[in-house]
């Protein structure tokens, strides 16, 4: 049973709507356009690149779903569901917006090492 997201938690997940990429210049290497919207290139694999529509997110290895999600301050904590072809899994992520264009994805307890995701689709 899916827990209900938090609204702040949910505003945050609605602002990761749409394809993201580790740096704006692997943009055109992960993403092609199809029938007017943004889809992973099937060589996409060697680039860390997502597409999230709703609360379901699909990498080019894997698909995971937004189980739950919390608001502490600027930082939002997800629970995901993920499943790639051999194995599913639930992990956390935590991530806070540098602004509307970009995120950083870090661990809690060792904040200083993030990795930074750029909007694709605008």
């Amino acid at each position: 049973m899916a827990l209900p997201l938090l609204s702040s938690a949910a505003q945050a997940i609605d602002r990761l709507e749409g394809a993201w990429a580790t740096s704006a210049a692997s943009c055109d290497e992960a993403f092609v356009k199809r029938k007017g919207k943004l889809a992973l290139k099937r060589s996409a694999e060697g680039w860390s690149a997502f597409i999230v529509r709703g609360n379901r997110i699909d990498g080019a290895n894997a698909t995971c779903r937004v189980v739950s999600a919390k608001q502490n301050g600027d930082v939002t904590t997800a629970l995901l569901s993920c499943a790639d072809k051999i194995i599913f899994d639930t992990m956390k992520v935590s991530l806070r917006f540098k602004d509307d264009g970009t995120f950083v994805r870090f661990d809690p307890e060792f904040p200083e090492v993030e990795t930074s995701y750029h909007r694709c689709d605008r």
